[in-house]
């Protein structure tokens, strides 16, 4: 969906982009920029960064023509961005957008700041009002930077139609004027843009400064390895020494052969203090004659010069929008459908006891929904989606989880539930550990044992029907811990359900209140039930002799006997003729039948003690079987799911909010600071990206009815 969206705008816009009228596609971006859209979103923009008195000021100051004031580093002490438009009359317009770390207070202040002006000698006054009003005039309590930024839109007939955004310069040492908090307030402004995706990082160098001096190469190395989104910019060519090792060294740098860049490099000649009062005609003309008599003219002349620049910067600049609008306008969707659901999250305010009885009631109703089918095992709200490699899958379907859970205690009591593992004496044992398994021939020893301290009014020969139930109460004393182990299983699954649940509709506040209050106490009662239930469910199988009706328990002894007796006659089988009954050939074979006879009537000779011991131990064996499948049946149904899991969606159901008392519906309805706040920021937010999104969708428009029209020229 996003994809096509992406490739629908860009085919609206790519001729228009390559037509003459390239304004329109910069003004979309300025007017996001404008509405505060790059607070939120990445906009595509170029930005020039660099040290102290590196030469940016100049530079932009050759770019627009405009004399930016360099006394005491005015326009360095926060970012500035410069929208520079061709059109018949000069004006500069100044404005500026507050910072995201100023009061709803400052905000309004700071963004009524409006100063404009005709006169290019005026500018510097309206500067330094913008200056004053950002806090960064007078000695006491002054900043000296500010994270707001300055907007100048520069309107001339001589003006390209080109957008920059300048950053303060970086520097290493404190001074008098600067501190080292002031450094890194500075070094986190540059980054921050830097690592904007969408940012066209234009990297000021100063040719009289060491290259590795410049912090600014470093920086846009680590953040753009590949150098694809840089253009390093030289400035100062005039301040080496001709023919020396520096000027080889930069000159070396600007042909990419050294610090390779995607966007390569670009070398400027601004003017210089003695020659600061030269006009623009000038200045370009030194800078001509500069580079045309220099070794720098080995470069070509695309990278020389300030006209070149600005065609360089154009062209970048379109290109980037071009690429990156498509997504922006798709992020700005998406954060508005984001801002939207948050603020569903939030609800609306609430002061008044109907307001809050209102906002609970509400939020009752959707979360007995979302449990009626989270139970259910109905997941079509997009509260259960899922996604390859989510952790949290199971714990939105409740039905899944519990499932799961169930299905390994099944398997865990088939594997564990009984205490010792009977091994037949002519196979292995499956546990590791010599206490929780014995060999048949010792067991039937304790069940002679046992048959002995049980003896009651039956014949010899035979056995104490209690001697199978003591039998099974020694098999079965694992269930109790494995089953109370199952009992804080689903309890905590079901915490966890609920704590999605409740985080999905409301706001943490509310969250974290509901399921302090009433949501945690409610699933602990409902857990003493349970545990309650368990017990009354497992007491039979510890205190009752056995009792069942179920034809398994025969069809058990029979399977179990048949087998032993079929491996013994095969062992016997084996010993004296090497066949058994599976491998023995279908011919005639000469084997010694007498030596067979005697062993085969020697081996299935019946001992009457040892068979009642051995049936003793096998009825027991049929009836653990028979009594576990049973229990685990009963535990899942009876316990977990009658006394827990049928009766979630009525914890916190419309019901249980109408009972409610007043001290309980202030407990649990009203908001703290934070979700007034968040409330607060999200609208903001909203209304911010709504406007953006309308700017687009008429630039999108105006894209298409100017690509309609050239088609029809074109016919």
């Amino acid at each position: 969906m996003a994809a096509d969206l992406a490739e629908d705008i860009s085919q609206k816009t790519s001729g228009f982009i390559q037509s003459s009228n390239h304004r329109d596609l910069l003004d979309i971006v300025d007017s996001l920029r404008s509405h505060g859209v790059s607070h939120y979103i990445d906009l595509p923009q170029i930005i020039v960064c660099g040290s102290q008195s590196s030469g940016k000021s100049s530079t932009l100051e050759a770019l627009s023509g405009i004399a930016f004031p360099t006394a005491e580093g005015l326009c360095t002490r926060f970012a500035t961005e410069l929208v520079l438009r061709r059109g018949d009359k000069p004006e500069i317009k100044v404005h500026i957008q507050p910072g995201s770390n100023r009061t709803n207070e400052e905000r309004v202040r700071l963004s009524s700041f409006s100063g404009k002006t005709r006169d290019h000698d005026d500018f510097p006054k309206i500067i330094e009002a913008a200056k004053e009003a950002m806090g960064l005039t007078g000695s006491d309590g002054a900043k000296i930077f500010s994270t707001d930024v300055l907007r100048i839109e520069s309107t001339s007939p001589t003006a390209p139609n080109l957008t920059l955004v300048d950053l303060p310069g970086l520097f290493g040492a404190s001074d008098k004027n600067q501190s080292d908090d002031d450094a890194a307030l500075v070094e986190n402004l540059v980054t921050g843009y830097m690592n904007q995706r969408r940012s066209i990082i234009l990297a000021v160098i100063a040719a009289d400064n060491p290259f590795a001096n410049q912090p600014v190469t470093r920086f846009a190395r680590n953040i753009d390895p590949a150098g694809t989104r840089t253009l390093g910019l030289i400035t100062k060519p005039d301040k080496i020494d001709i023919g020396s090792e520096s000027e080889a060294y930069y000159i070396e740098l600007a042909q990419n052969l050294n610090v390779k860049l995607n966007l390569g490099w670009h070398v400027l000649r601004n003017r210089s203090h003695a020659t600061v009062k030269d006009s623009i005609a000038e200045r370009d003309k030194r800078e001509a004659e500069f580079f045309a008599e220099s070794a720098w003219a080995v470069l070509d002349e695309s990278q020389l010069g300030v006209e070149s620049l600005r065609t360089r910067l154009r062209q970048i600049l379109w290109k980037q929008i071009q690429t990156g609008l498509p997504g922006v306008k798709v992020e700005v969707q998406t954060g508005i459908a984001d801002c939207r659901s948050k603020l569903t999250r939030l609800g609306k305010a609430r002061s008044t006891q109907r307001e809050k009885h209102t906002y609970l009631q509400r939020l009752s109703s959707r979360l007995s929904k979302l449990s009626r089918a989270a139970i259910d095992g109905v997941y079509a709200d997009t509260f259960f989606e899922s996604y390859p490699g989510q952790q949290d899958a199971l714990e939105r379907r409740l039905r899944a989880h519990v499932q799961k859970i169930l299905h390994e205690y099944a398997e865990k009591m088939r594997e564990d539930g009984h205490a010792l593992e009977i091994v037949e004496d002519d196979t292995e044992p499956t546990r590791s550990l010599a206490r929780r398994y014995t060999m048949r021939e010792d067991y039937l020893d304790l069940v002679k044992d046992l048959m002995v301290e049980c003896r009651g009014r039956e014949l010899p020969g035979t056995y104490n029907p209690l001697v199978v139930g003591d039998l099974f109460c020694r098999q079965c004393k694992p269930w109790e811990q494995i089953t109370q182990n199952l009992v804080e299983q689903i309890h905590e699954a079901a915490a966890k359900n609920f704590n999605k649940i409740v985080s999905h509709i409301c706001d943490e506040n509310t969250r974290s209140r509901l399921m302090k209050w009433h949501i945690q106490p409610a699933l602990h009662r409902l857990r003493q039930d349970l545990k309650d239930k368990v017990d009354d469910l497992l007491k039979p199988h510890l205190s009752i002799h056995p009792i069942t009706y179920n034809d398994y328990l025969t069809q058990t002894v029979q399977r179990i006997q048949t087998e032993r007796h079929d491996r013994n006659f095969d062992a016997i089988s084996m010993a004296q003729c090497k066949y058994t009954s599976s491998n023995a050939p279908t011919q005639p074979v000469q084997v010694n039948l007498k030596s067979l006879l005697w062993a085969l009537k020697k081996g299935t000779r019946p001992d009457v003690e040892e068979y009642s011991a051995s049936l003793a131990a096998d009825v027991a064996a049929a009836y653990y079987e028979v009594a576990r499948d049973k229990f685990i049946d009963d535990i899942s149904v009876d316990a977990i799911e009658t006394c827990l899991i049928q009766h979630l969606p009525e914890v916190l159901c419309p019901d249980v909010i109408w009972d409610l008392s007043q001290e309980d519906v202030e407990r649990l309805g009203s908001e703290d600071d934070n979700t007034v706040k968040e409330r607060n920021e999200l609208t903001q937010k909203l209304d911010i990206l709504e406007k953006g999104l309308k700017d687009l969708d008429a630039f999108t428009a105006r894209s298409a009815i100017r690509a309609v029209a050239r088609d029809r020229e074109e016919l």
